[in-house]
């Protein structure tokens, strides 16, 4: 693995950690937006990953049988989120969701794009599953300790799997070339940053809209 990108995952990590420690998990309404915001991601999560793999290049077989695993892997997760969301006493109408979250999973299916290359969701993978796997137990305990543990399955799930999840797309990167190691090394950076401010947005009472189109 790239010693510039572990000292990049590990920067942004940290950003991320304090980011989320600052976040209001005890109040009830951010936490039950942050779960209506997490949907829509998750919601095309398996799409994603699915698309990514059929544009991976011949050479990067290996990364591509990856991504077909790991869609498997995070089928149905929206429905976590929405059973959450109920436990809370909310529906995913009563939610808004904020332009920070749209422009992030939006942003997604560039790499699919002519433009993109599908790499660059390896980048996304890495930022996410890092913040689940350092930080999801912490999160999960906030989530049960205010919420009840039929409002926090969706931590739960990914406190437990993104370790391993982790580990994987470490193990994937090992296959990269300069240029592509390039991207995902902003990639990492790119989502990272757009995550903080998906929950600086969510805390201040920023997000806009019911649904996303």
């Amino acid at each position: 693995m790239s010693t510039e990108l572990r000292k990049i995952f590990n920067d942004c990590q940290e950003q991320l950690k304090k980011t989320a420690k600052d976040f209001q998990w005890q109040d009830k309404k951010s936490y039950g937006m942050w779960l209506a915001n997490s949907y829509h991601y998750a919601l095309n999560s398996t799409r994603l990953l699915a698309l990514a793999s059929g544009t991976m290049p011949l050479h990067l077989t290996k990364i591509s049988n990856r991504f077909v695993q790991h869609a498997a892997e995070e089928k149905g997760h929206e429905k976590l989120l929405e059973n959450d969301i109920k436990a809370l006493g909310f529906s995913l109408n009563d939610l808004p969701v904020s332009s920070e979250m749209k422009v992030y999973y939006r942003s997604l299916y560039y790499w699919m794009t002519p433009a993109g290359e599908a790499v660059g969701l390896i980048g996304w993978i890495l930022s996410l599953e890092g913040l689940a796997a350092h930080t999801g137990p912490w999160l999960y305990e906030q989530a049960v300790k205010h919420h009840g543990q039929k409002a926090a399955t969706f931590l739960k799930v990914h406190s437990d799997a993104d370790p391993d999840h982790l580990n994987k797309a470490f193990e994937i990167t090992t296959l990269l070339n300069d240029h592509e190691m390039k991207i995902v090394c902003d990639s990492v950076e790119m989502y990272s940053e757009q995550y903080i401010k998906i929950l600086e947005s969510i805390s201040k009472g920023k997000g806009s809209g019911k649904q996303a189109a």
